[in-house]
């Protein structure tokens, strides 16, 4: 029994680098679809206009400041708190696992090293916003 646990444990040890691999595809696919007209593919921004991802403070820190701007779009900024000319909208129809891919791959791209986002961790945060039953279903 010993043995089939070590060789039950080494299978998913040799799985997890291709399921990472395809998470982190899935979630540079979702940002390229909803993200980077406005922060451009490279993360770079647009001057005045979307603000830069390299190096964010906001992808680098508390891991609910990337989930809530997804989420809340411009509204998770306080007024009079930015710099950019233009809002960004709430992705709140997007599901917990979109937006924990999306801000994943966020946090650990554009030379950010902030970790990854669960959909557990989404969810807490759409349950503190009140956006609980926002998400489109999966």
């Amino acid at each position: 029994m010993k043995g089939n646990k070590l060789l039950c444990a080494g299978v998913m040890l040799a799985l997890a680098p291709a399921a990472f691999a395809e998470e982190a595809e899935t979630g540079r696919a979702l940002y390229e679809a909803n993200c980077a007209s406005c922060h451009q593919f490279d993360g770079g921004g647009v001057p005045m206009m979307q603000p830069e991802l390299i190096l964010s403070p906001r992808a680098n820190g508390d891991i609910g400041g990337v989930i809530d701007m997804i989420l809340l779009g411009s509204a998770a900024v306080e007024p009079g708190m930015s710099d950019y000319s233009n809002e960004m909208p709430p992705f709140d129809y997007l599901t917990d696992e979109d937006i924990a891919l999306i801000a994943s791959y966020v946090r650990t791209n554009f030379e950010n090293a902030g970790g990854a986002v669960t959909a557990a961790d989404v969810h807490e945060r759409r349950k503190r916003a009140g956006l609980e039953g926002t998400a489109q279903p999966e």
